[in-house]
């Protein structure tokens, strides 16, 4: 039995009329009589009753005809899914991030995400670039924001942002009563920053103006979190270089500055597995490169630090 058969046969018995079933399927009416006498053989009942006058369905019609629909309406499902599937409109996602990705493009990426695909799980993890490297080769996450990373083999890497590195220092600093800096206004001052073991693209980024202000003698603090970062910034504990898009982190207690002549910029990356070819994980992909600020948008206000 083929599905063509029961679609024939819904189309007849919603008509009761062989001749506007016929123009319902595009066919003549001759075969289309002879596919119905078929089904019946294989059936093996008589589904409909006919003379020249009417069609009916008989009590062994009526119950196919129900079945008939509920079959082609699992077949069509089942194909609606294939095809979502295919799309990438389904499925669940793990897509991991740096704590300073929350302040860029990326929020806005995981809403539109999410419209595009509602009945995709998405499963959001924050976590520094080491750890997000480790569960992306494991297969625990699908993609990565993450910064200044490494090429690897398993993974394929993209740079999706860069953004100039500026200055979050203390509402009642003496630099804070200045419009912008220079990397020599902040020569010697104590420097909180995320540790090496979270962020070693951030902080391999920022090792030369690291060095031009004073070398690690001027690191007072390591943190996990840029929460944390800011929060100390807050509390007077010392001043940090932080992507321009932090700024969006309003704190009570913390001025922002941007740096004149010499300023690094900091890189945004995305990163998934290279043998991963999912339509989902395509899918999201291509809607993150959409999203991500232009190519000549990227670093206009300092050159990347390489």
């Amino acid at each position: 039995m083929e599905l063509r058969h029961l679609r024939y046969f819904v189309v007849v018995a919603e008509e009761l009329h062989f001749r506007r079933a016929a123009e319902r399927l595009h066919m003549s009416q001759p075969p289309l009589s002879q596919q119905i006498r078929a089904l019946e053989e294989e059936v093996g009942a008589t589904l409909l009753l006919r003379n020249q006058r009417r069609v009916e369905l008989t009590a062994a019609g009526v119950v196919f005809l129900e079945r008939a629909r509920e079959i082609l309406a699992s077949v069509e499902d089942a194909a609606r899914q294939a095809r979502r599937v295919q799309r990438g409109e389904v499925g669940r996602l793990a897509v991991g991030f740096v704590g300073s990705a929350m302040y860029s493009f990326v929020p806005d990426l995981l809403r539109r995400f999410g419209e595009h695909a509602p009945d995709v799980t998405l499963r959001l993890h924050e976590m520094g670039t080491t750890e997000q490297l480790r569960q992306l080769e494991d297969g625990r996450l699908d993609v990565g924001f993450l910064r200044a990373a490494r090429s690897r083999p398993e993974l394929k890497i993209e740079i999706v942002a860069e953004e100039p590195v500026i200055v979050a220092l203390p509402d009642l600093h003496p630099l804070a009563a200045k419009p912008r800096l220079t990397l020599a206004d902040l020569e010697g001052q104590p420097l909180i920053l995320l540790t090496t073991a979270v962020a070693p693209g951030l902080r391999s980024a920022l090792q030369p103006a690291i060095d031009r202000l004073g070398g690690e003698d001027t690191i007072v603090q390591e943190v996990q979190e840029m929460q944390t970062v800011i929060g100390l910034v807050a509390a007077g504990v010392g001043i940090s270089l932080v992507a321009e898009s932090v700024r969006e982190l309003v704190r009570v207690g913390v001025t922002y500055r941007a740096i004149d002549g010499w300023g690094p910029s900091l890189r945004l990356d995305m990163a998934w597995r290279a043998a991963d070819e999912s339509p989902l994980v395509t899918t999201f992909l291509e809607m993150a490169r959409a999203a991500a600020p232009a190519e000549g948008e990227r670093g206009r206000r300092g050159p990347a630090l390489r």
